[in-house]
């Protein structure tokens, strides 16, 4: 291979990508399907492979197409970035982040957080993704998240990724006021009940996981699995179920005159931490978003 890519070739082929077709793209991109066409096979001249699969059918990518979509992205990313931290810089904007966090974050310090941000950067464009954080990592790789918070685990492939821990969780029990099993002081008197579990056995919940397994084998009902905060309150509060949640996140949305925490103390703690690239310096805007983060964490009564 002669000569790179051209930063225009990029963007088509991405654009291509997204659209699932020439046509598509052309369209997103006000130009000629044959002007199109002609990009694509000029870069795959310049990387002298096939990139697309053309066929009745539709568009696939081969494999050398796939596997250079997923640098080019990170490619496109990082360009992005540096864009916007040299805007930062000449005080033409304020920038922007992109952070991913779990509902615990969103429900507790994010208020508070926001807007000690948006006193000093009152311009800057603020993007909050809430999932856990096995759903968060595959922005987090493509640059479209600056950083993530949420619990690992084991499993997770985490040597590309600084990991820094922010703060220690307790969970609980909750249940509605009133419910016949509030009071109970041990897990042996809710295997009757009906439970609302976490979706997902990564991070705290393998803890969980490993803990109470022999505890979920027991139950007498086939417990929901959910990873909608909103869902498991809606449950517990009209349909008497049982959920697992962060102490701190007990009294969501002012609720706490309705919801009560079971005097079950046995569960275990969780470490949250943040994750972000070993490659790709954060930006000046990232970076001060994180350090307020940090102190917001640090004062927080978890």
């Amino acid at each position: 291979m002669r000569y790179l890519p051209k930063l225009q070739q990029l963007k088509v082929f991405q654009q291509v990508i997204r659209s699932g077709s020439i046509r598509g793209a052309a369209r997103a991109l006000e130009q000629s399907q044959p002007a199109v066409s002609r990009t694509i096979r000029e870069l795959e001249q310049i990387l002298e492979t096939q990139l697309i699969n053309r066929s009745s059918q539709g568009m696939t990518l081969t494999e050398t197409g796939r596997a250079f979509a997923l640098r080019m992205q990170l490619i496109l990313e990082e360009l992005q970035r540096a864009a916007d931290e040299i805007q930062q810089l000449n005080q033409h904007s304020q920038g922007n982040v992109a952070i991913g966090c779990s509902s615990l974050l969103a429900l507790t310090v994010l208020p508070d957080l926001v807007e000690a941000f948006k006193q000093p950067f009152p311009q800057a464009n603020l993007l909050i993704r809430e999932a856990q954080l096995s759903t968060l990592l595959p922005a987090l790789r493509e640059g479209r998240l600056d950083f993530a918070v949420g619990t690992v685990s084991p499993e997770l492939p985490l040597e590309d990724l600084v990991r820094e821990p922010l703060f220690n969780a307790s969970f609980c029990i909750i249940a509605r006021q009133g419910h016949p099993l509030a009071q109970a002081t041990s897990l042996d008197e809710l295997r009757e009940a009906k439970w609302l579990l976490p979706e997902t056995d990564m991070g705290y919940y393998q803890q969980l996981r490993a803990m109470l397994g022999t505890f979920y084998q027991q139950l007498t009902r086939s417990p929901i699995r959910s990873d909608s905060v909103t869902c498991g309150l809606n449950m517990v509060l009209e349909a008497d179920y049982l959920t697992i949640v962060a102490r701190a996140m007990s009294a969501p949305f002012h609720l706490q005159h309705r919801l009560v925490a079971l005097p079950i103390d046995t569960l275990p703690q969780a470490q949250y931490c943040v994750l972000y690239s070993q490659k790709s310096p954060l930006t000046v805007t990232a970076r001060r978003f994180l350090d307020l983060l940090r102190a917001h964490c640090l004062r927080y009564p978890w």
